[in-house]
């Protein structure tokens, strides 16, 4: 099924157990409670849980000392025991979800790569009395339209997250790796939202690092299941989750780009967010994959605050439960980027991916000091339909969208004092191709001069009017030269009668001077649209073939779907007032809306 055991979930020894099959003798162990060898049907995920002897946050603490080993019976025979931890995070005390979590002490689950038919258990410690208090879990996470191997469900990556075509970062979405929602809505009916995030909690999972690209998804769902179903929490607990080949997952439902509250640091849930990463990093050391998903996901979120990386943050603890190391009430300063050992008595995220972390500070904040594209398909307002790191934060470029290569989408560029850095997707990564042309006083611009289907650049003398046109994207002489426009004008660029060449205009704070080619002559349209303040902007917003107008200010766009006066025909806000527009065709159907910023 899709995430709940296929096999019975045996309290081993205890009641509604399967009955026990004989088979090799364990070796002797000094243990309070022990179920024993027993045969099972295939799984691939064990965790283990029991109910403290005693109520109170004290006896509960105490049981999460004891120490829980477990083996299975695998192709090879049985597997040396193994230590598994105990799951130190949850939801904040007093919460609705910490009222319907269920009363029991967990295990971290116990990934199998390859499944395993038999499993033995044993607890040492207080608070355990008897075998009978010990429920084993097992799990065997696959989807009814798995891929025939039963790892992931279909249509789920398994390469790298590094993959993605646009954007930044790419994320494997909960139907993706297979999330049955029933899951979740059997427990919490609503998502619960806190504040804008202060801090990103890095974690890890533990168990176990022995595990394939292609079996991460069904890892996530066996963690779902057992923070919903063992722990009876709302959801799993963690916002985002990465493995070690730098596949991110979303986490919690709710939206990824929404503050929701996790159950990932009790006591610290509020105004912040978890990202654990797949595997033990007590044991193992971390890669350049894991810390390239982590910095590209938690700049991400950050970025969408602006909260610096290198900075602190105060969180305020909303009591003791499990692990926490704060009274109610407390004022704690945290490194905005931190493990959780830094607010529990865990080792979470182990000593490596802690010793990991002034590095992965460094790595978020050089993504964030790149300017940042928010990018929508359509012009209207809305949540962005993708998320870009491109260029730099320096004073004075310009960001611009052009069709370089004709292939219908416009790619991205950033103009810096005459420097042209174009990029041929709408995406993250390095320049295409890089070159000099222009000078820092010029304005650029860029459009399909010749009408052969790949727009080319230029650049605007504000002081002069005049244009320096290339029928290419290199540098040389200009292709063309004339004079149009007049001090204090700004240029624009835009196909105003749909032939499949751009024509050009000028722009003075409220009338638009428009020509239907790149060449000397007098204006075809003048008209007046727009106020003091604004930006122009130009585009296909109702995907016609025709470019028309529009102007921007502090976070708000004015847009006319013709090149004539009038009030706007869509009107909306998108972006922060500090943001600077930027128009494009990112999907090859009409131009879409956007903003840059720079941070920080």
């Amino acid at each position: 099924s899709a995430s709940e055991p296929s096999a019975p979930e045996p309290s081993a020894g205890g009641p509604g157990a399967a009955a026990p099959q004989p088979v090799e003798p364990a070796e002797p162990a000094d243990a309070v409670a022990r179920t024993g060898a027993v045969r099972t049907d295939e799984f691939r995920m064990v965790a283990v849980s029991w109910t403290p002897e005693a109520e109170g946050e004290a006896a509960r603490a105490a049981a999460s000392e004891a120490v829980v080993e477990v083996r299975v019976r695998t192709d090879e025979g049985w597997s040396a025991w193994q230590e598994l931890g105990v799951e130190d995070a949850g939801p904040d005390p007093g919460t609705a979800e910490a009222r319907g979590a269920s009363d029991v002490v967990a295990t971290d689950p116990l990934w199998v790569s390859g499944g395993a038919d038999g499993v033995d258990v044993r607890v040492t410690g207080e608070g355990v009395a008897a075998s009978d208090d010990v429920e084993v879990t097992l799990v065997e996470p696959q989807t009814a339209d798995a891929d025939p191997d039963g790892t992931r469900p279909a249509g789920a990556p398994a390469s790298s997250a590094s993959a993605a075509t646009a954007g930044v970062p790419r994320i494997i979405s909960r139907a993706e790796w297979g999330a049955d929602e029933t899951l979740r809505t059997s427990t919490c009916t609503d998502v619960s939202y806190t504040g804008t995030p202060k801090v990103a909690f890095v974690h890890h999972t533990a168990g176990t690092n022995a595990y394939t690209a292609a079996e991460s998804a069904a890892i996530v769902r066996g963690i779902y299941y057992a923070h919903t179903k063992v722990q009876g929490w709302c959801d799993i607990g963690y916002n985002v989750l990465v493995d070690k080949y730098g596949q991110i997952f979303e986490g919690r439902f709710g939206g990824l780009d929404k503050p929701v509250t996790g159950a990932h640091a009790a006591g610290f849930n509020a105004n912040s967010f978890g990202v654990s990463v797949l595997g033990n990093y007590s044991t193992s050391r971390t890669n350049s994959a894991i810390t390239g998903a982590l910095a590209s996901v938690i700049a991400w979120k950050l970025g969408l605050s602006q909260t610096s990386p290198l900075g602190s943050a105060t969180l305020v603890s909303a009591g003791r439960t499990g692990t926490s190391r704060y009274d109610g009430g407390t004022a704690v300063s945290l490194p905005v980027i931190t493990g959780h050992r830094a607010v529990g008595f865990t080792e979470c995220p182990g000593n490596n991916l802690w010793a990991a972390l002034p590095e992965l500070r460094t790595r978020v904040a050089a993504l964030m000091r790149e300017k940042q594209w928010e990018l929508r398909d359509g012009a209207s307002g809305g949540r962005s339909d993708r998320q870009v790191y491109y260029g730099g934060p320096t004073s004075g470029d310009v960001a611009l969208a052009c069709d370089w290569d004709g292939d219908g989408r416009d790619g991205i560029a950033v103009y810096s004092r005459g420097t042209w850095y174009l990029r041929g997707q709408a995406s993250t990564g390095g320049a295409g191709l890089v070159t000099s042309y222009g000078s820092a006083s010029m304005l650029p611009v860029c459009g399909d001069w010749d009408g052969d289907g790949d727009d080319s650049i230029g650049v605007y003398e504000p002081g002069t009017g005049l244009w320096w046109l290339r029928n290419d994207i290199t540098g040389g002489p200009p292709d063309l030269r004339f004079q149009y426009g007049f001090r204090g004008a700004v240029p624009v660029v835009g196909d105003w009668d749909g032939v499949g060449r751009d024509g050009i205009g000028v722009y003075d704070g409220s009338r638009w001077y428009l020509r239907g080619t790149a060449s000397p002559g007098g204006p075809g349209a003048v008209f007046g649209y727009g106020f003091g303040g604004t930006t122009p902007v130009t585009g296909d917003w109702d995907g016609d073939g025709d470019d028309s107008v529009g102007v921007h200010a502090q976070g708000e766009w004015y847009l006319r779907e013709s090149i004539t006066p009038g009030s706007p025909d869509r009107r909306f806000g998108y972006g922060l007032p500090t943001d600077l527009p930027v128009a494009g065709d990112w999907t090859s159907e009409r131009t879409g809306v956007g903003v840059t910023r720079s941070w920080p």
